[in-house]
């Protein structure tokens, strides 16, 4: 071969290394260009999945093996992660995961490596038994578990950084120098690719801002139309809706407000989109949901994460069941329950697959959102607890009204009536109202009932609570002094009590006695109970309003007590007249007018202070009919002596014996004046005013009414004990008054002393105070110029500052409710200006009050 053809050979190999190196360029070219095409027709973040898929398959094209995968990192520094895009050769599987990168030294080096920059470039090689660690530690991750792991020996990856993205790829074996010139060049282009993903990603989110947007301005929007605060449930549904529309999955949505008050919290809850308008109040106490929301809430987190499975699962599951919620599901094995806070409460969405960053980050912009309309809901709660504070009042002013207008103790039946009305007019809903009045250690219970459907009052029944288990309980809450009990009948309890109503009481039952479960909730008063029961449990809000009506039917209760009292004054003394009459013919005028005067002792006051006056009048006329009788007895004595003396001869004796005779006449006639004086007295106190003054002993009349009145209180209360210091101008001349007039003022002022003390008598003795306090009423006359001035004063607890104005007022009475009528010193005032005089108090709380009375000598 000569020198031409050798060098014409040499210019072929080296034409056809040439062609080589172009051909395996215009390769590489084609390959780039079918990156390109891919990436400029990405139309979703998704697509960047095909630009990985196509970099692979091109790269295996172009003569690279043993490709594991090549992939995308999108990082998210504030979350520790980066999106994952990354195509499988061997198993021509996509994926797209978000990878934590902070839980592992060789993810860590590799993030950290790519976050300094652009051109930073990782290579991380594992051979060996440390493959098998790595995989083991993939599998407690999110990413997909590469079998081929398994087997290999070694793994190896390579990325290239461009700032907040990297390409990487990663192989079985080491690539080779030119393979990774290869794998750099394609990192040139997937520069274009991850422009075109930002602007899709920056598109999609301005799309997915605008749907969120309008997804809590719809929230915002029906939050803001809110006309009650129950509409919260329209409110939540509203809420799952906008979840839904916006790609979520969750099955359940809630709005819970904490109420550390009841230490409850209150949730408002839709599942599976349906509407639910009941309120469902947790214990914060529930130690697997409610208590962990309860802790991140006084943290004040945004959020918070409780994944819910095995005991932990079925304990709430359990729980939720029990408080009325949804049904215990066994097929369900897990729970994820996403909570985002605000200042009052949370929301939360739950499902039984783990949720996304990005769902949790959502449920947060929501409750801030709710944050900014929750002052609407507690605005609308505000008012409408002002509208029923209202209702109630209005209810309960109704019963105190009727309460007052009682003129006879049988008309408690309609009273119970009306407060039957107004609970069920307030959307109480019970099967059936009653009130029970205890009558006495008999144990019976004397009771009135609606019909069931609660519009109706039947008669009146008699329960025992020794016939009864259930009537016992209510019985035994009133002796423990409870405000309200609930007792809650099943099985034969119920069927006990049923019987016991129906058959002894006679009580009419339509559907009750199908019931399988009956609750009866019961509030107490002084003397008895209301009750209600019906086939549910009722709401607290319920019990405490049942509670109310209790406390105001006390009052009902007091004067239904005070008219029974009156009723038996009126018939006592009734009795007591009969009784005078045929004993005392002579008073037969007398009696007449009393019994005439009876028929008006409700109007009149001084019937009322006549029923004061018996007992003292009865003590004062016994001590002159003692003396009559007495001498009585001995004057026939001694006659029977003058006889004797008379029959013997004995005449002297016998003058001597009849002017002993004579002496034992007058005290008989003194006597018998006293106690005509008496009933003439008596006679004169009850005996309508004529209204013609006359001269009057004003310290006779002061004394005689002040033994009265003591005397009439001793009646009634054995251990009282008071002293009476009197202190009355002998130099007074006849005062020209009404006497029976006069008489009433001061029977009044005294009455009301000798209470006064008495009360703080029993104060002292309580406190252990009673040797240190002598009960004490002062009583004095005197003349001054041409007006008498007569005191009244005690040592009682005085009359407080605030009331001093109000007393002369009618019906004004500092007194129990049944203990005065307040009329007392408002007649005593107006009798006292009649005859032209003053009534005047001084008092210092807690030491004394004095009247002082000034009177004209003559008028």
């Amino acid at each position: 071969m000569n020198n031409q053809q050798e060098l014409l050979l040499k210019k072929n190999a080296a034409l056809e290394k040439e062609l080589t190196v172009k051909n395996r360029e215009l390769e590489i070219q084609a390959s780039l260009e079918r990156v390109r095409a891919v990436a400029m027709n990405m139309n979703r973040p998704d697509d960047m999945l095909d630009v990985c898929r196509t970099i692979s398959l091109q790269l295996q094209s172009l003569g690279v093996k043993e490709i594991r995968n090549v992939q995308t990192a999108i990082f998210y520094v504030s979350r520790g992660t980066y999106m994952n895009y990354e195509y499988y050769a061997k198993h021509k599987k996509t994926f797209i995961t978000e990878t934590i990168y902070t839980n592992h030294k060789i993810a860590k080096a590799f993030a950290a490596k790519m976050l300094k920059g652009k051109g930073e470039i990782s290579t991380t090689l594992i051979k060996g038994k440390k493959v098998k660690e790595w995989l083991a530690y993939q599998k407690t991750t999110n990413v997909f578990i590469d079998r081929f792991l398994e087997k290999a020996s070694s793994l190896c990856y390579y990325w290239h950084s461009l700032g907040p993205v990297a390409l990487g790829i990663s192989t079985y074996v080491p690539l080779r120098g030119d393979e990774l010139k290869l794998f750099q060049r394609f990192m040139n282009v997937f520069e274009l690719s991850y422009t075109r993903y930002l602007d899709i990603e920056q598109a999609i989110t301005q799309v997915r801002e605008a749907e969120i947007q309008l997804a809590l301005e719809r929230v915002r929007a029906r939050t803001m139309a809110m006309q009650h605060s129950d509409e919260l449930a329209e409110t939540v549904h509203i809420l799952f809706q906008q979840f839904k529309g916006l790609g979520e999955n969750p099955d359940q949505a809630t709005i819970g407000i904490i109420n550390e008050k009841e230490w409850v919290i209150e949730y408002w809850v839709t599942m599976y989109g349906n509407l639910n308008k009941k309120v469902y109040k947790f214990s914060i106490d529930e130690p697997n949901v409610t208590n962990k929301i309860y802790k991140g809430w006084k943290k004040q987190k945004t959020s918070l994460v409780i994944d819910l499975s095995g005991k932990e699962l079925y304990d709430f599951s359990t729980y939720r069941a029990s408080m009325g919620g949804a049904v215990y599901n066994k097929a369900e094995k897990r729970r994820i329950i996403n909570v985002a806070f605000f200042s009052k409460g949370l929301l939360n969405v739950q499902s039984t697959e783990s949720t996304s960053g990005e769902s949790i980050r959502l449920l947060e912009r929501f409750a801030k959102v709710f944050e900014q309309t929750y002052t609407r809901f507690l605005d609308l709660q505000k008012a409408e607890a002002q509208v029923r504070e209202a209702q109630i009042e209005n209810a309960l002013e109704k019963v105190r009204s009727r309460t007052l207008a009682m003129q006879k103790s049988n008309e408690l039946a309609e009273t119970a009536a009306v407060v039957f009305r107004q609970l069920i007019n307030l959307g109480i809903a019970p099967n059936r109202l009653y009130i029970g009045v205890i009558r006495d250690d008999s144990g019976d219970i004397a009771l009135w009932a609606t019909d069931e459907d609660g519009s109706k009052v039947n008669t009146q029944f008699t329960g025992n609570i020794r016939k009864n288990i259930t009537i016992q309980k209510m019985y035994d809450g009133w002796m423990e002094q409870k405000k309200s009990i609930t007792i809650d009948m099943q099985g034969k309890e119920l069927t006990d009590y049923f019987h016991y109503l129906s058959e002894d009481l006679k009580v009419p039952f339509k559907l009750g006695l199908s019931q399988k479960r009956r609750v009866q909730n019961i509030a107490y008063f002084a003397k008895g109970f209301i009750g209600m029961a019906s086939p549910d449990p009722q709401p607290e809000e319920t019990v405490f309003l049942l509670e109310r009506f209790a406390a105001v039917f006390n009052l009902t209760y007091t004067r239904f007590n005070d008219l029974q009292i009156a009723e038996h004054h009126a018939e006592q003394v009734e009795l007591d007249l009969i009784k005078l009459k045929e004993e005392k013919k002579r008073t037969e005028d007398a009696l007449n007018e009393l019994r005439a005067m009876q028929k008006q002792l409700i109007q009149s006051e001084k019937m009322a202070s006549l029923g004061e006056l018996t007992a003292g009048i009865a003590h004062e006329i016994q001590n002159p009919l003692n003396f009559v009788n007495n001498f009585s007895e001995v004057s026939k004595e001694l006659l029977d002596e003058m006889k004797t003396e008379l029959d013997n001869g004995n005449a002297d004796d016998a003058k001597e014996i009849a002017n002993d005779v004579i002496q034992n006449l007058e005290k008989i006639n003194h006597h018998g004046k006293r106690a005509d004086a008496i009933v003439k007295g008596m006679l004169q106190h009850s005996r309508v005013s004529t209204g013609v003054k006359e001269p009057t002993d004003i310290n006779a009349l002061a004394d005689e009414y002040l033994r009265l009145s003591y005397h009439g209180l001793r009646a009634k209360d054995k251990s009282f004990n008071s002293e009476m210091q009197t202190d009355f101008d002998e130099t007074l001349e006849k005062v020209n008054i009404i006497p029976q007039d006069i008489g009433r003022v001061l029977l009044n002022l005294y009455n009301n002393a000798f209470y006064a003390v008495q009360q703080k008598q029993k104060e002292a003795a309580e406190q252990r105070l009673a040797t240190r306090y002598v009960p004490t009423v002062w009583v004095s006359t005197k003349k001054i110029s041409d007006k008498v001035l007569l005191t009244v004063k005690d040592n009682g607890n005085g009359i407080p500052q605030k009331v001093v104005d109000k007393i002369f007022q009618p019906f004004f009475t500092t007194k129990p409710t049944g203990e005065g009528t307040g009329l007392g010193l408002s007649l005593s005032y107006d009798i006292v200006k009649a005859h032209g005089g003053e009534i005047k108090v001084n008092t210092i709380e807690g030491e004394f009050t004095e009247f002082v009375i000034q009177l004209p000598v003559s008028a």
